[in-house]
């Protein structure tokens, strides 16, 4: 075992805080209080801060995701238009007429006038 030197002071009296006694200790737990209370209010609006940035964040990918979609249905309408516009020309419906169902242009054309016409 070692051997202790004159005027050594132990770990546990090095160690040992002062507590205030009466109006210093009042004082004391006030300022604890305080201290706290500033704590917990910082930590409370750094967590509602990171809230609202996730948040943000996320509306921002949403934003992103819903502008990527009307992009596509855009060019899907696009494409839709085209279609159509090949579907009722003219030049389409004759030869679809003609070829496959047969149908013949008629070489007269008649008129009939109503009762209740007026012209000579």
């Amino acid at each position: 075992m070692l051997a202790r030197k004159a005027g050594y002071i132990g770990y546990e009296g090095s160690r040992s805080v002062a507590v205030p006694a009466g109006r210093e200790r009042q004082k004391f737990n006030q300022l604890v209080f305080k201290t706290l209370f500033a704590v917990f209010l910082i930590a409370f609006f750094l967590i509602v801060y990171v809230a609202l940035s996730a948040a943000r964040t996320d509306y921002g990918y949403s934003l992103m995701q819903e502008k990527r979609q009307v992009q596509q249905l855009q060019r899907d309408n696009e494409i839709l238009r085209v279609e159509i516009a090949k579907l009722e020309s003219p030049e389409r419906i004759y030869k679809t007429a003609t070829e496959e169902l047969g149908m013949v242009v008629p070489t007269k054309v008649l008129y009939k006038r109503h009762a209740g016409s007026t012209q000579s």
